[in-house]
């Protein structure tokens, strides 16, 4: 499909890499599918097979030439239902050309990137080449105490087990689909962290899985430290690492043992999923207690006198929509009762497609205007330090969301048909009933199952 440059292109493609080091496998955003980074791109590219491999730059080129890559098709599902989406388009990738010296030290306007895209035209141009992320990520595998809804096997082993035990899968197929990474790989990711990742991304973030109950986190950690200590960046580093904190005593305890120690050497910021509050969190993060949800929260923001951020990101989804004023109110409480600010990161489940939101009937939207009515009234929420992270900002979002809910005139036949097939496999598989937790979809389910 081609489209206005202007409506495509995205730094992202350059600037926000992520590896899985347990598999051996980078992509290229939070939103894009991971590709295997074998031996031979390792001997043939070296550390350019992660953010320079030939395929990379296709899919750049094709960004700057006004074409909808399929990798990115969660951003347009995004955009054509009238939602802002992560995508970081003309301006954001102007003042990158301009840093990197591809482009005149001029401000932005339109024609400008316009006449400056038009001539990138080869993939070898060196404007698709990335030499100076600013943002990195790092998955520590599928090692996974919970089975969230819209999960699968390839992020939790709980998922997994789950799967391999109803025969969804099989022992062989899932080994198949988690082939460890290559004897080189770990060498030439830390050979590429020493020399660009650490000196040029000022944001590092560690995912999973769930991050604190791997064993190998912890290594992670130490040799990050041990990376930083030896750079020669003197701007401080954010290091976010996100967590459901579900996490047993043992590993919490050790998690915060070592929390002084990171602090010393980045910006700290721990980032919890969750968007529900009660049995139907429980219900959506299947393996989740509430109980010691709250309380591994309270624990970690009874550190006063230590200095890290704190919010949610959480994974808006079909069934946390009814309950968005009290997650809200959730996090509001932490602030008040912790005195430390809260951000609340924008963030929308659209695969798999029906724990989307946008198949919901617009009904649904008056959920989301209650929160957002609720939030305004709230004028002395403290600011945090990521933009994307501020109440305002989340009442934007959120009035963007009712809007699209409310509006939204795609056909969602299909979606709603596998929501109602969903429910009832998930009442089969784990003895939980939609309507019995989420009683204000009783009639949305059942027109689901009608169809």
């Amino acid at each position: 499909m081609n489209n206005n440059p202007l409506n495509t292109v995205c730094d992202l493609a350059w600037n926000y890499p992520i590896f899985n080091m347990e598999r051996g496998e980078f992509r290229s955003c939070c939103r894009t599918p991971s590709n295997k980074i074998t031996e031979e791109d390792l001997q043939k590219y070296g550390t350019d097979a992660f953010l320079n491999n030939p395929k990379l730059k296709q899919i750049r080129l094709d960004l700057v030439n006004g074409v909808r890559h399929d990798d990115c098709k969660t951003c347009w599902h995004l955009e054509d239902n009238g939602m802002k989406s992560p995508r970081q388009g003309g301006k954001q990738f102007w003042d990158h050309l301009r840093i990197r010296k591809q482009a005149p030290d001029v401000d932005y306007t339109e024609g400008m990137l316009l006449d400056r895209v038009s001539k990138i035209t080869d993939i070898n141009d060196p404007a698709l080449n990335s030499n100076y992320p600013y943002m990195l990520e790092i998955s520590m595998g599928n090692t996974c105490d919970m089975k969230c809804m819209y999960c699968n096997h390839h992020y939790s082993t709980q998922w997994a087990t789950e799967e391999i035990k109803l025969g969804r899968i099989t022992q062989e197929q899932y080994d198949r689909e988690f082939p460890k990474a290559t004897d080189s790989f770990d060498e030439k990711f830390w050979e590429w962290l020493d020399k660009t990742g650490i000196e040029y991304c000022s944001r590092i973030g560690i995912i999973g899985g769930e991050p604190l109950i791997t064993p190998k986190f912890y290594e992670l950690v130490e040799k990050l430290i041990e990376s930083k200590k030896r750079s020669t960046r003197k701007r401080d580093t954010m290091l976010w690492i996100v967590t459901n904190m579900n996490t047993p005593p043992n590993y919490l305890e050790k998690f915060l043992k070592y929390l002084p120690t990171l602090t010393e050497h980045f910006t700290v910021e721990v980032l919890v999923s969750m968007e529900s509050v009660g049995t139907r969190a429980e219900y959506i993060r299947n393996g989740l207690s509430w109980d010691r949800f709250t309380s591994n929260i309270d624990r970690l923001l009874s550190n006063k006198d230590l200095k890290f951020n704190f919010g949610f990101i959480p994974s808006l989804n079909s069934l946390s929509i009814s309950t968005l004023k009290e997650f809200v109110q959730f996090a509001e409480n932490l602030y008040r009762t912790h005195g430390r600010p809260v951000a609340i990161k924008q963030n929308i489940v659209n695969l798999p497609s029906q724990h989307s939101p946008f198949i919901l009937t617009p009904d649904f939207a008056k959920y989301v205007d209650d929160c957002v009515e609720y939030m305004k009234t709230k004028t002395d929420m403290p600011t945090v330090p990521d933009a994307m992270g501020t109440w305002d900002a989340f009442i934007v979002f959120a009035q963007n969301l009712a809007d699209s809910i409310r509006n939204n005139t795609m056909d969602s036949t299909a979606q709603r048909k596998y929501f109602a097939e969903w429910a009832d496999d998930f009442e089969m598989r784990r003895k939980l009933n939609v309507v019995q937790v989420f009683p204000e979809y009783a009639d949305f389910y059942n027109m689901c199952k009608g169809l």
